[in-house]
């Protein structure tokens, strides 16, 4: 049960910092503070094999309204966590 409960927990958290960053792109106008942040990653690992060309590329961009999302929904996966025990 734990190790579902933390599945649970890590996407909501998940989902939350998703939803903050496209709250936080959607009022870049109006409070540009929110869509600032850091990106992280690489830029393109390539793999040539004259038969396939495979490229992996991942970035992770880290804004202030992506953080108060992740905590936003990490309070709200801990009230639901404590109202079931």
């Amino acid at each position: 049960m734990n190790r579902r409960r933390g599945v649970v927990t890590f996407f909501i958290v998940f989902a939350g910092g998703i939803i903050g960053a496209i709250v936080g792109h959607v009022l870049r106008d109006i409070v540009p503070i929110l869509d600032k942040g850091l990106k992280v990653g690489t830029d393109q690992l390539s793999l040539n094999l004259y038969l396939i060309d495979i490229s992996f590329g991942i970035h992770v961009n880290i804004t202030l309204c992506a953080i108060i999302g992740i905590l936003i929904a990490f309070l709200i996966a801990d009230i639901g966590r404590r109202r079931r025990q």
